[in-house]
Parts: structure tokens; C-alpha cells; sequence
């Protein structure tokens, strides 16, 4: 009987072995033949998009040129609000896709949790050199030293300005290297050349962490991300705000009253300002005057132009990494996807050499009112004037609370008085 056993075990063994080798040759075989992707249905900058799955379709004819053999599948219809839940629901399930779509907002939190590939190898294999993107695009998919994510659009804030309301109180509309100083002069102008407060300087979306970008401040500790508020440059950036909100009386100045032409000045994403700035979105609003943009006011040293930032990162569980990058490389670098994406998604190529393309100036130009000016050499300077935010995992939930905390300070009016405690405060919650 043991005779038999060992014979049996002897002839089998490496039956099972080669059985098992193939088929995990078979599997893998499989694996990278399709690619999975993770994407949600609606723009990342909540505009009007009825085009939804277009640069992913274009860009998929463009791979399958040069990988017939790979199948690319993705799930649609998932909105960008439920595309969190779904994406946590997938890695708990061991479902994740290969190739996964990154919001701005999420990056941290998914960051700090090991979701993703770091891409270093991947880039260095191709050489694949940082100067190919903007700065603070490819920055924002950096975590701990590690490059985990590539830039896919970008969305910078721009500074708007009512130019027929500007005429009105004879002042000249500012320069591309305006101050916070000059910014707030012309808002405190504005508000007080007009006895009965009709008009005002700038919409209550310039907020203070806008006016802490304008001096250049860091509020938050690039080592630790505890919170610091009272250096020179923190404390003049809230009296920057403490007096546009003294000189108009109220935190009810809305995009609104801009629209209705009662406003100077409104940051605004540059996908938000693309839609509204062109037909027939600008005629359903109604805005009588003529709209010019700028960069967000800043100190000379200073980098203080938010940007969103659309990313693709690989997952860390990927079944096909090299497919998952191949695709991903098209998607962020090459030109001509790029290139569609600011035809089609509103927002930003991540690319300088896509944004001081000639063939872009068209592409901002189509459809717009006549007096749209936003030219390719202002919107490459807005993109090298960006911020990068500070990277740890709980960035998203101590800022909100540093926000409310702020917020309630100055509507009581005792800003000064409470920074101290604010910062103390959010400090000693995350060590709790």
C-alpha cells in the first residue's frame, strides 16, 4: 500500500505542478488581455457635460491601435457622488480595477490607506520626466515621496472681474501682477464710492485660505500637519479678509449679485468660467457687462492659484499593472488626448506643451461672447502660479474643521482674539 502511495504521489505530483502552472500561465494570460478601469459619469467640476465617456472612448480607439489584443472594460453610469462608496465597496470585495479615476478630494485619504502603485519604476523605465507636466498638477499625486498618481485635468481658480462696473468707478483693470494690497484697494474703492452700498468688491468665495495662499502662507506643518496661524504672513492675510468683510457689511455677497452686475470681482474655476463665458450658457444668464479674468492676486513670492486636480493612479491589487500604465500614460500624456480633454471636459490639459499649443486657442475661443480674453499665455502662467496642498491623511477633515471654526470667528467678529485657541483647538482633536 505505501509502495502504491509513493508511485501514485511520484507520477501525479508533477502532473499537479504543471497542471497548476498552467493554468496560472492561462490566468495571467487572461489578466492581461483586459484591463479593468474605475469612472464616474459627471464632470469633476460640475458643469454641464453631455458628452460624459468621450475622452475615455477616444482614448481607448487610440490604445487598441497599439494593444489590439487588451480589452478594456469600465462600469458606467456611476455619478462622482456615489463613485467613493462604489470605489471602497470594490477594494473590500477585492474587485478593485486596475485603473482607477482619483478626484482631488479622495487622493489623501486613499493615499494614506495603500490603494495605489507607487509609479516611479513605471516612469523612470519610460522616461517619463516631471517637466512634461505642470508642477503643481503632477504634485498633487505625490504622497510621501512617492508618485502614485498622474494628472489627467486640472481645473485652476481664476480671478473675474466685472469690467463694465470697474469703467464705471473709473478704475483701470488690474495687472497680471496685482497685490493683495492693490487687490483689496480697488475692492475697499468700489464698495465706498457708492453711498447706498449697492455695489461691491468681491464675492464671498474669496475666502481666507485664498487670501493665506496670496501672502504665500503655510497653515499647515509640511512634516506633521499640525496647524499654525499666527506667523507675520497668516495674521496679514486675515486682516486682508477681516477688512473686505468690514467694508461690505456682510458675508452675503453671492455669485448671484455678480450675475446681476453688482459685484467687481468673483473667483471662479476656469471650467466653470469656460461654460458661462460661451453660448448659449452666458445668454440664459443675462449678464449685461463685459467679463474680463486674471490671475488670483499674490505677493511676488508667492504661488496663490487653487487648482483642482484629476488624477489616475494604478491599484496597488492591480491584475494587469502594465497594461493599467500603458493606458494611464495615454490618458496624461499624450498630446492629442490631452488636447480633447479641453475640447470636451471644460477644465485644463495637465500638459504646458497642450496649453501653449496655437490649436488651444481655438479650442477656448469656440462658441464664446466676444469679449471672452483668456488667452493660452495667461492660462500657462494661472497653471505655474498653482498650489500644492499639503499631503497627510487627514487634510480633508482638519481643514473643514479649521474652516467652520474660522468662518463662526469672523462672522462674531473676533478673529484676532481666537486664533490662538482655533489652532490649539484643531491641534489637540487630532491627538485626542
Amino acid at each position: 500500500m505505501k509502495l502504491r502511495t509513493k508511485i501514485f504521489i511520484f507520477v501525479c505530483m508533477p502532473i499537479l505542478i504543471i497542471s497548476g502552472a498552467l493554468y496560472w500561465h492561462i490566468h495571467t494570460k487572461e489578466n492581461e488581455k483586459t484591463l479593468t478601469i474605475g469612472i464616474y459619469t459627471s464632470s469633476s467640476w460640475n458643469v454641464p457635460n453631455g458628452h460624459q465617456y468621450k475622452v475615455i472612448d477616444y482614448a481607448i480607439r487610440k490604445f487598441k491601435q497599439e494593444h489590439p489584443d487588451i480589452k478594456i472594460k469600465y462600469e458606467s453610469g456611476i455619478q462622482q457622488d456615489d463613485y467613493r462608496n462604489w470605489l471602497s465597496e470594490k477594494i473590500i470585495e477585492n474587485k478593485t480595477p486596475d485603473l482607477i479615476i482619483v478626484p482631488n478630494r479622495d487622493f489623501n485619504a486613499l493615499a494614506s490607506e495603500g490603494a495605489f502603485k507607487n509609479l516611479s519604476s513605471f516612469m523612470k523605465k519610460d522616461d517619463i520626466k516631471q517637466s512634461v507636466f505642470y508642477s503643481s498638477a503632477l504634485k498633487a499625486g505625490q504622497y510621501n515621496n512617492q508618485q502614485l498618481a498622474l494628472p489627467y485635468e486640472a481645473n485652476p481658480t481664476l480671478m473675474v472681474m466685472n469690467k463694465t462696473l470697474l469703467k464705471k468707478f473709473k478704475i483701470n483693470t488690474p495687472s497680471y501682477n496685482w497685490t493683495p494690497q492693490k487687490f483689496y484697494q480697488l475692492c475697499h474703492k468700489v464698495t465706498y464710492s457708492n453711498t447706498k452700498k449697492k455695489y461691491y468688491g468681491v464675492t464671498m468665495n474669496y475666502n481666507w485660505q485664498d487670501a493665506q495662499y496670496a501672502y504665500g502662507a503655510q497653515f499647515f506643518n509640511k512634516n506633521d500637519g499640525s496647524v499654525e496661524l499666527t506667523s507675520d504672513r497668516s495674521r496679514r492675510a486675515f486682516t486682508l479678509i477681516e477688512n473686505i468683510i468690514n467694508d461690505q457689511s456682510t458675508f452675503n455677497v453671492t455669485s448671484q449679485l455678480f450675475d446681476k452686475g453688482r459685484v467687481a470681482f468673483m473667483p471662479l474655476g476656469l471650467a466653470q468660467y469656460r461654460t458661462y463665458t460661451s453660448y448659449p450658457f452666458h445668454i440664459t444668464r443675462n449678464n449685461a457687462f463685459l467679463w474680463k479674468c486674471t490671475k488670483m492676486p499674490g505677493v511676488k513670492s508667492a504661488k496663490a492659484t487653487p487648482i483642482e486636480t484629476t488624477m489616475f493612479a494604478i491599484s496597488s491589487k492591480a491584475k494587469n499593472p502594465k497594461g493599467a500604465w500603458e493606458f494611464m500614460k495615454l490618458l496624461c500624456t499624450n498630446k492629442s488626448v490631452q488636447k480633447e480633454v479641453m475640447k470636451t471636459n471644460m477644465g485644463c490639459s495637465v500638459l504646458p506643451a497642450v496649453v501653449n499649443n496655437k490649436q488651444t486657442q481655438k479650442i477656448l475661443d469656440k462658441k464664446v461672447i466676444n469679449f471672452h480674453n483668456l488667452t493660452i499665455k495667461k492660462l500657462d502662467l494661472i497653471m505655474k502660479d498653482g498650489v500644492t496642498t499639503p499631503k497627510f491623511k487627514d487634510y480633508n477633515d482638519k481643514s473643514e474643521k479649521l474652516d467652520y471654526k474660522i468662518q463662526n470667528a469672523l462672522k462674531a467678529g473676533n478673529l484676532e482674539t481666537q486664533l490662538f485657541n482655533i489652532q490649539l483647538q484643531v491641534n489637540q482633536s487630532e491627538t485626542n
